[in-house]
């Protein structure tokens, strides 16, 4: 099945009711409607950055609409705000047109968030007295995620994140907020801001401490300058248990959880030896009680709610199954946001991965 064809007539959200037919951009569109308690995300990253083709994304809004999406979360590099106000600016657009908000993904910001591309910040690369230094003294370099990283205690960081959620926010003031996704900063470092912050020889605890209260200090800015606005923020499931409790007590969230795979251990256990750039087969998993504790550790702080990504891209054909088969499970656990990724990369049958995702999410929404 093409993706034409999927958009229009999904075979597999076609068993819980026909999707309706794509909207003209002067028509009355198709609204998203949602009956849970769990508000609905697609993970919408780079899409349309550079070759933005108006029908596709009204395409693409309309049928996240139809399945019941609430939110569309886009990635932002920083010079996106130098170079892709336009295209964010239409994706917003048409997210609003089916009844949508656009949530933003901070791309690489400092080497400190993941998201889309795998690249380094360009504020890293123009600051290297704000590298992070690991045991061995030389830069901390994570080769597959974005180069340099730069430092929590340096004051140059906390400003960056500052500057750039204000050009944000100002560009575009609709936005519902903004998601941590999976800090890559709870490591050791020397570098001299941090020696000068917490000692030479800090436990490796107080580095997790010291990533936490810098994303608090940020969303602490964020609530003072947007209070309307969520903030968001997400670990692996498989990280360290001193790293998530770290993560976990980070204050001024909205939002705290996991991203994982949608299926069980037992299933994930069947996925090993794909590879360092594979995510299955390592325990990085939704179910099996590792979701749970997630929702737990969210509503153990007062107001809090919790946050799954239910990670569907980097898919083999073979790993459909066990999704279409745990993706009721996970939603069951009712999560007060679960997120989806829409079209990923590097998925073996998009078209049937996407299906599976429509089929079960619009059972959940609409019964």
């Amino acid at each position: 099945m093409n993706r034409r064809s999927f958009l229009t007539t999904s075979a597999g959200v076609a068993a819980a009711g026909t999707l309706p037919r794509l909207a003209a951009a002067d028509k009355p569109a198709v609204k998203s409607v949602n009956r849970t308690t769990t508000k609905i995300a697609a993970y919408y990253l780079r899409a349309h950055m550079y070759t933005c083709v108006p029908r596709h994304i009204r395409e693409d809004m309309e049928w996240m609409a139809s399945i019941g999406t609430d939110y569309v979360c886009v990635g932002v590099l920083e010079q996106d705000l130098t170079a892709a106000y336009e295209n964010h600016a239409m994706i917003a657009k048409e997210a609003a047109r089916v009844g949508m908000k656009i949530i933003a993904v901070p791309c690489r910001w400092g080497g400190l968030t993941a998201g889309a591309p795998k690249m380094p910040s360009l504020f890293t690369i123009l600051n290297p007295d704000t590298w992070i230094v690991n045991k061995k003294g030389s830069t901390q370099v994570m080769v597959r995620v974005s180069g340099a990283i730069s430092s929590v205690h340096h004051p140059k960081t906390f400003e960056f994140f500052c500057e750039t959620l204000t050009e944000m926010y100002k560009q575009h003031p609709n936005m519902a907020g903004f998601i941590i996704d999976e800090p890559k900063c709870f490591l050791y470092d020397q570098s001299p801001a941090a020696v000068a912050a917490i000692g030479k020889d800090a436990p490796m605890t107080a580095h997790y401490a010291a990533a936490s209260k810098f994303f608090g200090r940020v969303c602490a800015f964020a609530k003072q300058k947007w209070p309307d606005k969520l903030t968001l923020m997400f670990q692996q499931a498989h990280n360290p248990a001193d790293e998530l409790a770290a993560g976990a007590a980070t204050p001024n969230l909205d939002y705290y959880g996991t991203d994982g795979r949608p299926w069980t251990l037992e299933d994930d256990k069947k996925m090993e030896g794909g590879g360092d750039g594979q995510e299955s087969g390592k325990g990085k998993v939704l179910l099996s009680g590792k979701g749970e504790s997630f929702i737990k550790a969210a509503h153990s702080v007062p107001g809090r709610k919790s946050f799954f990504l239910m990670e569907n891209h980097n898919l083999q054909a073979s790993m459909i199954e066990p999704m279409d088969r745990n993706y009721p499970a996970v939603l069951a656990l009712k999560p007060d946001m679960a997120t989806y990724y829409y079209y990923p990369r590097n998925v073996e049958d998009a078209d049937r991965a996407m299906a599976v995702i429509g089929k079960h999410i619009k059972k959940f929404t609409q019964g």
